[in-house]
């Protein structure tokens, strides 16, 4: 059996895919812990599972995390070059600088044979480099980590010299940049829903992973009493600026239509809801699913995922960071309506909302879609990569 450590960085959306692959592999005997710069709730990690929060080491920088992570509540309000530098020179690469000494002090305790970062944990790769330590990388979303590769030139030029930097700061100077596996890169969809067919052998699409464990509580005597359609609406847990505007504009769509809005967001941002809104804070969303007839989300990945495992259409409004790309997947693939959220109107939303529902379409193209990720292989597929990785050792030196 082999030890895998999941470097992670302090979003839930990249945290929760690994850990249905940590799950997964805890069930076939291995040992399996996570690290971050957050500490998470003993709940939130698999049982056998073990989350290595290094307090000593991240107590210095408390009030910069603080301020990383205020940023990105913001990121509705920022686009194009703004959003990368917000995401790669002010989160991303102080986010390494902050999580190397307290990873470094992790990797020496545990000693993992395999370290699995995730794709915009920098340190996590760089460290795996560093103690010359097999690493695998996994991917919420097809693009890389440095966006669309027809950038203009002095743009993918200064986002090269980000990375470069960064790897110098730690003392690497090798011209190849290590923050993502050249070996295996786990990327949580099917290439049929990405459009993209990798020449890359390291690049395993392997669709949505399963099985996290989720404890939110639910009064599931209210589903069943539901005789129209149920429309579920999740935006996300980073973005915060943005959150009442986005509900104020949901209420006044869809406040006595003949349908029940189930929503995963405070209670607590208004001081009434509408009779037929379902709201909390936190919701077991993969259990709640399979009784949904549409899903409205701002494009994060998982959720997609999700919803086309249970072939629900969607309407996907995205609001930052690589929504926007996400939502065009949707398009494309005719499961969903992609809205601009700054032009939205009401009617825009509950016409769209109407559609997706009345028109068959949409759910025969998630359901073809479901079929290529039940293809791909999940968390079955994940585990042979990774044990067939641990055992070639296959180093990146």
């Amino acid at each position: 059996m082999k030890k895998f450590l999941f470097v992670v960085p302090p979003f839930i959306g990249h945290i929760n895919p690994t850990l249905s692959i940590g799950n997964s592999l805890l069930e076939r005997g291995h040992e399996v812990a996570w690290t971050g710069i957050y500490p998470l709730d003993k709940n939130t990690i698999p049982e056998k599972g073990h989350y290595y929060y290094p307090e000593k080491e991240i107590k210095p920088y408390q009030d910069e995390i603080e301020k990383i992570m205020e940023l990105q509540g913001t990121g509705s309000n920022v686009t194009g070059l703004e959003i990368l530098k917000l995401a790669l020179e002010q989160t991303y690469v102080p986010l390494a600088k902050i999580m190397m000494p307290g990873l470094k002090n992790v990797i020496e305790n545990f000693k993992p044979d395999v370290i699995i970062n995730d794709g915009i944990t920098f340190a996590g790769g760089l460290a795996a480099y560093l103690y010359n330590i097999p690493y695998a990388t996994t991917m919420t979303s097809p693009p890389e980590v440095m966006g669309n590769p027809d950038m203009a030139p002095k743009v993918a030029e200064w986002a090269y010299n980000q990375i470069s930097g960064l790897q110098k700061y730690f003392g690497i100077e090798e011209k190849e940049h290590l923050i993502i596996s050249s070996k295996l890169s786990l990327i949580f969809t099917s290439e049929e829903f990405a459009g993209i067919i990798s020449t890359e052998p390291f690049n395993k699409f392997i669709g949505p992973v399963l099985g996290r464990p989720d404890n939110s509580s639910f009064d599931w005597e209210s589903i069943n009493k539901i005789s129209n359609p149920k429309i579920f609406v999740s935006i996300g847990t980073v973005l915060t600026d943005i959150r009442k505007d986005f509900f104020t504009k949901l209420i006044d769509a869809f406040k006595d239509k003949d349908v029940t809005i189930i929503a995963s967001v405070d209670p607590e941002l208004f001081e009434k809801w509408p009779d037929n809104f379902i709201v909390q804070k936190y919701l077991p969303q993969i259990q709640l699913l399979p009784h949904m007839d549409a899903v409205i989300c701002h494009g994060g990945f998982n959720t997609i995922n999700e919803s086309l495992m249970n072939s629900l259409p969607m309407v996907v409004i995205p609001l930052a960071y690589d929504q926007f790309y996400n939502a065009s997947l949707v398009e494309n693939s005719g499961s969903g309506i992609r809205l601009r959220y700054k032009r939205m109107k009401k009617n825009d939303l509950e016409n769209s909302v109407l559609e997706v529902l009345n028109n068959n379409e949409y759910r025969q193209n998630a359901e073809r879609i479901k079929q290529t990720f039940i293809k791909a292989g999940g968390n079955t597929k994940a585990v042979e990569l990774l044990e067939n990785f641990a055992e070639t050792k296959n180093i990146i030196k």
